[in-house]
């Protein structure tokens, strides 16, 4: 059974409690999450954690969370300290206005460690063998701001507004959901593709393999005012390999 099917199906089975309403204080006061996205990616990677811990203890890896800011994985998973097999596993949320809208991710940096082994990485790249996304994709809900500015008591749980409705996920190999364009304006980012949830499902990206995913990166240049650029898309990368 592949990593895919492995974690497809601990999470069909995962007791899964997404329905967070605030944040609860030791005087047992309750401050709604508001729709910051940012602070609602942080609770999408606290729901994560347990559920790669599970695939961890079932089939035999330790987990590793990186202890500096900006480090790629989120999670990586080893059998011990010497593994040169390691997975790596990272998070990645967004939301849409409606259900059936398109979206898309930024999947870090193309100067990093795809081109510098040890560059904002926990371990060196080389020592990973598999890169994984498991991705959140969320309805962003309508909110009052005088309710969110409320603090609420315990037994008013059910009055509190929810930032977000209708969580989806998926399970996906990074190189199969990256798409050839940069994300995120000038900064080097790699975009992921822009489509809905069963394009990402199924991994509908348009490289062949994993090494032309990172060999069309390797070579993607920052912006096209520094020299001309070589290639812009992945065609362009498959003549340009040609010439």
């Amino acid at each position: 059974m592949s990593t895919k099917d492995k974690f497809d199906e601990l999470m069909e089975r995962y007791d899964k409690d997404q329905d967070l309403c605030g944040v609860i204080s030791s005087g047992k006061n309750v401050y709604p999450l508001g729709s910051d996205t940012k602070v609602l990616s942080t609770i999408f990677e606290l729901f994560s954690r347990p559920l790669v811990k599970h695939f961890a203890d079932k089939y035999g890896y330790e987990v590793i969370e990186p202890d500096k800011q900006n480090h790629y994985p989120d999670f990586t998973l080893q059998r011990n300290a010497c593994d040169r097999a390691k997975i790596a596993i990272d998070v990645k949320t967004t939301y849409v206005i409606a259900p059936t809208d398109r979206f898309s991710y930024t999947l870090g940096g193309y100067t990093s460690f795809i081109r510098n082994n040890t560059k904002n990485i926990v371990f060196p790249f080389n020592h990973y063998s598999e890169h994984w996304v498991l991705g959140y994709v969320y309805t962003r809900s309508a909110l009052k701001k005088s309710a969110t500015h409320k603090v609420y008591k315990l037994d008013e749980i059910d009055e509190i507004p929810r930032p977000y409705q209708d969580v989806e996920w998926f399970f996906q190999e990074k190189w199969r959901i990256a798409g050839d364009k940069a994300g995120s304006g000038n900064t080097t980012n790699i975009g992921s593709i822009y489509g809905c949830l069963e394009d990402f499902q199924a991994g509908n990206g348009p490289f062949r393999s994993e090494d032309e995913f990172l060999d069309y990166w390797r070579h993607y240049e920052r912006t096209a005012e520094e020299r001309a650029r070589k290639f812009s898309h992945v065609e362009g990368y498959r003549q340009w390999l040609k010439s």
